[in-house]
């Protein structure tokens, strides 16, 4: 299902002229794993749509699936940035699904998003949102995006940073981060990017387990085309 989403947004995408899609592969060494990545931003006249899906293949084939999508509608300006009105939706699937439960939650995300926040030529996004994990109890979510062309040179600091409650499993309040540091030319980068955690679910790996009130690092090194 996820898959079928994915090239029917890819396919409309593709129609619209204010459009953006890359397409990256990490090998995360934690976890022994590589992950391809699609990533697809759209804009129009009334907001913006962004997609993005992760797909972790181990030696024995594809072992998790993830997706997450948004529909930002701009309504008014502050400044030289746009206020949106924003809704999300969140799934995903892993191989234990069908033994232990479903790992990670169907999520619905609704909220303010303030867009084109601008210092120098970095970029910069804020979200404030409410967060409905399925079965749970409404929680809550911040959320901040960055886009940094370093002056200068052909390296690039982007990434983000989610702060967010775990209501699905009762869980501590969480902290997810994923900067990454890229070497880009023309339409090709090479680069770095950190998960770093602090009670997030999904930095278990199998040599390393998982504890909540502790902070983990997970690299990876990757390679990204933008279409």
């Amino acid at each position: 299902m996820i898959k079928f989403v994915l090239c029917l947004l890819i396919a409309a995408a593709a129609q619209a002229a204010d459009t953006y899609v890359n397409g990256q592969l990490h090998r995360d060494f934690d976890r022994e794993v590589f992950t391809s990545t699609v990533e697809v931003w759209s804009g129009d006249k009334f907001g913006s749509t962004f997609f993005f899906a992760d797909f972790d293949f181990g030696s024995t084939g594809e072992t998790q699936s993830y997706f997450e999508i948004s529909r930002h509608l701009a309504f008014a300006k502050l400044g030289k940035s746009d206020l949106n009105a924003t809704l999300q939706y969140n799934d995903g699937v892993t191989g234990v699904d069908a033994v232990g439960g479903k790992l990670i939650p169907r999520t619905v995300l609704g909220g303010l998003a303030l867009t084109e926040l601008r210092a120098g030529n970095a970029v910069f996004e804020v979200q404030a949102l409410l967060r409905q994990e399925f079965a749970s109890e409404i929680g809550w979510q911040f959320t901040g995006v960055w886009f940094w062309p370093i002056p200068k040179s052909s390296f690039e600091f982007l990434g983000y940073v989610d702060w967010n409650t775990n209501k699905y499993q009762n869980q501590p309040i969480s902290v997810q981060a994923e900067p990454q540091f890229q070497f880009r030319k023309k339409q090709i980068a090479v680069g770095t990017e950190w998960e770093l955690s602090r009670n997030f679910a999904g930095a278990y790996t199998e040599s390393d387990g998982f504890e909540y009130h502790k902070w983990y690092w997970h690299p990876t090194l990757y390679l990204r085309y933008d279409l």
